[in-house]
């Protein structure tokens, strides 16, 4: 098993040097809500679609606790920081929905962009949820950075890092 280890500033600075240099693939996805979606036939060849919808039904299984979905979606090897700047890996991130320490009635993605190299995707969302962290409310918009790999024919991600945004975004 291949660990990915990487920093966030280290991502966003090999993501704009790899947009310049070699002129990334970009999607934007306009503001939805999320319901959940599965990568079809069709979009198996399209990675920032794929990636897309895969950020949808992480969002999805999130509000369903679904942990069949995040268990395919999540890495093994995943590290997240939460927009508190606590870290977390998959069994934590799992674990505190299950045991509903952390409660989300609502997640609606207001945009997703994607920028592909190779078999590595870098997601950019923002999002609006309404939810709890050990009973305190967590509420709020966010933006995440997520780090998608490909490894054969199946996406995961593999690092998310998370930050508050506490003025309605404004898609540019």
């Amino acid at each position: 098993m291949q660990t990915y280890k990487i920093g966030f500033a280290v991502v966003l600075t090999l993501s704009a040097a790899l947009v310049s240099a070699v002129g990334a693939q970009q999607t934007f996805i306009p503001a939805a809500t999320v319901e959940g979606s599965r990568t079809t036939p069709a979009l198996a060849n399209d990675a920032e679609a794929v990636v897309t919808a895969l950020e949808r039904e992480w969002a999805a299984a999130i509000i369903k606790k679904d942990v069949t979905v995040l268990e395919r979606l999540i890495a093994d090897d995943f590290n997240g920081t939460s927009p508190t700047a606590h870290t977390f890996t998959k069994t934590i991130a799992i674990q505190d929905l299950k045991s509903d320490r952390y409660i989300v009635r609502s997640m609606v993605l207001d945009e997703i962009s994607v920028n592909v190299y190779g078999d590595v995707a870098i997601a950019f969302t923002s999002q609006k949820e309404v939810s709890e962290y050990a009973g305190k409310d967590t509420s709020g918009h966010y933006h995440f950075t997520d780090v998608w790999v490909k490894t054969g024919n199946r996406w995961q991600v593999v690092a998310s890092h998370g930050s508050r945004f506490n003025e309605d975004h404004q898609v540019s």
